[in-house]
C-alpha cells in the first residue's frame, strides 16, 4: 500500500487536532462542571480491593464520598486493584491508575503505528505526537483518564486483538478480546467478527480465557461471589429501564436507543431489541466482502460502532475502535467514505451538552421571537440525539461506504 497523499494526510492531522482540543478543554472545564469524576472510578477499586483483602463483600462497598458506586467487574479483576488499596489513600491509587492507564495508551500508539508501518505509511514526529494524545486525551478518551477507569487498557487489548489478527496470530487476538471482556462483558460481541473471519483458533482462545477467567474468581473467592456477581452485577445491572419513556433533554445516556425512546416511547427491554434489530443488519452487510484490507478495517470499526450504538453509554467506550479507526484514517485515499469517516470523527468528538446549548443562546440576548423557537428545537434535537451518538451514526454509514463504495479498492491478500 502506498503512502495516501499530503491531502488526506492534513486533514487526518486536523480532525485529530481538534479531537484532542476538545478532550483537553473538556478537561479543563471539568473541575467546574462536574469535580466528583475526577478520581471516581480508581477510587471505587480502591474500596473495593481494600474490602476483599479485609475478607469482606467487595460488591457492597462505595467510596463514603461517592455513595451508590460498586466495583462491577468479575471477581478475578479485582486482583488487578490490590496496588491501589496497599497504597493507602485516593491520591495514590489515582496515580498508579493513571500510570498504567498512559502506559496502555502508548501500546496502543506503538501498535497503531506498527500496523501503519506494514501498510507503508511512514509517521512523522508530528503524527506519533498526535494519535498518542488522541489515544489518551481526546475528547474519545479523557474522560477516562481523568475518573481512572479502564476503558483505555480494553481500547489497548483491542487494538493488540485487531493487530494480532492481522499477523494472523489468531491465539494472541483471541487472549486479548477475552481479558477485555472479562473485564466488560458486551466486548465479547467481537466474537462476530472472529467468526466471520473463521478465526477459530481465535475463538477457542477468547472462549478459554473468558470462562477461566470466571473459574479462577470462583475458586479464589468462592462460588457465592461470582454467583453475587452474575445475580446482582451482570443481571441487575439490565433490570432497569434506561429511558422510560421520552428521554430528557439533558439526559447524557445516548445511542440508537434514544431516538427509538424519543421517537415509540418505549422503555426496556423493547428498546434494546428495536436497537439491535437495526443495527445489527448494518454491522451484517460491512461482512458481505472483506476481500481488502480497507473493508477488513471498515468491518473491524463497524463491529464496535454497533454494539455501542446498541448501548446506551458508548462514550465511555469509543477508544475501544481506536486502532481500526486511526488506521483507516491514515490509509485510506481520497473518497466519499473517508470523508464520511472524518466527519464523524469529528462530530463525535463535540462535547456540548443541551445546559451548554441553551446558556449560550440565553446569553446572546436575542428577541424573544426569535430565542424561544431556537431554545425550543435545541431540546427537541438533544432529546432525539446527542452529538456523540450522531459521529458514530456517521462513522457507521462511512464504513457501509467503503464496504459498498469504490474505496474498497481491489482485492488484495491479508497483511502479514
Amino acid at each position: 500500500m502506498t503512502p495516501p497523499p499530503s491531502g488526506p494526510r492534513r486533514s487526518t492531522r486536523l480532525v485529530l487536532l481538534l479531537g484532542i482540543l476538545s478532550g483537553i478543554s473538556g478537561l479543563m472545564v471539568l473541575p467546574f462542571t462536574s469535580p466528583e469524576q475526577f478520581m471516581l472510578a480508581s477510587d471505587v477499586y480502591r474500596h473495593a480491593a481494600e474490602a476483599m483483602l479485609a475478607g469482606e463483600d467487595f460488591y457492597a462497598v462505595s467510596p463514603p464520598r461517592l455513595p451508590g458506586y460498586n466495583f462491577i467487574y468479575p471477581p478475578i479483576v479485582i486482583l488487578l486493584f490490590v496496588p491501589h488499596a496497599l497504597v493507602g489513600s485516593a491520591l495514590g491509587a489515582y496515580a498508579i491508575q493513571l500510570l498504567l492507564t498512559v502506559a496502555f495508551g502508548l501500546g496502543t500508539t506503538l501498535v497503531v503505528g506498527r500496523a501503519l508501518a506494514r501498510r507503508g505509511v511512514a509517521l512523522s514526529r508530528i503524527d506519533w505526537l498526535l494519535i498518542g494524545s488522541f489515544a489518551l486525551v481526546s475528547a474519545h478518551s479523557a474522560i477516562t483518564l481523568a475518573n481512572g477507569q479502564v476503558t483505555i487498557w480494553m481500547g489497548f487489548a483491542f487494538a493488540l486483538g485487531f493487530d494480532a489478527l492481522d499477523r494472523s496470530r489468531e491465539i494472541v487476538a483471541g487472549v486479548a478480546f477475552a481479558l477485555a471482556a472479562l473485564i466488560k462483558v458486551f466486548p465479547a460481541a467481537i466474537g462476530l467478527w472472529l467468526l466471520r473471519r473463521r478465526a477459530w483458533r481465535s475463538v477457542i482462545a477468547a472462549t478459554a480465557t473468558g470462562l477461566g477467567g470466571l473459574a479462577l474468581g470462583a475458586v479464589l473467592f468462592g462460588p457465592d461471589v461470582t454467583e453475587t456477581y452474575v445475580r446482582d452485577v451482570l443481571l441487575g445491572r439490565y433490570e432497569g429501564e434506561t429511558f422510560g419513556g421520552v428521554p430528557e433533554s439533558d439526559q447524557t445516556t445516548g445511542g440508537a436507543q434514544r431516538q427509538l425512546a424519543a421517537l415509540t416511547g418505549l422503555g426496556s427491554p423493547a428498546l434494546g431489541i428495536l436497537a439491535l434489530a437495526i443495527v445489527g443488519p448494518a454491522v451484517l452487510a460491512l461482512y458481505r466482502r472483506i476481500d481488502t484490507d480497507e473493508r477488513r478495517l471498515a468491518a473491524m470499526l463497524g463491529t464496535v460502532l454497533g454494539v455501542l450504538l446498541v448501548l446506551p453509554l458508548q462514550r465511555l467506550y469509543m477508544p475501544l475502535f481506536a486502532f481500526p479507526l486511526l488506521v483507516l484514517l491514515y490509509t485510506l485515499p481520497s473518497s466519499r467514505g473517508r470523508r464520511l469517516l472524518l466527519l464523524g470523527t469529528l462530530v463525535s468528538s463535540v462535547r456540548i451538552t443541551y445546559d451548554l446549548a441553551a446558556s449560550t443562546v440565553e446569553t446572546m440576548a436575542l428577541p424573544g421571537a426569535l430565542s424561544e423557537p431556537l431554545l425550543s428545537l435545541i431540546e427537541m434535537l438533544f432529546v432525539f440525539v446527542l452529538p456523540t451518538t450522531l459521529g458514530l451514526w456517521l462513522l457507521l454509514a462511512g464504513c457501509l461506504l467503503v464496504q459498498f463504495g469504490s474505496e474498497g479498492g481491489p482485492a488484495r491478500s491479508t497483511l502479514r
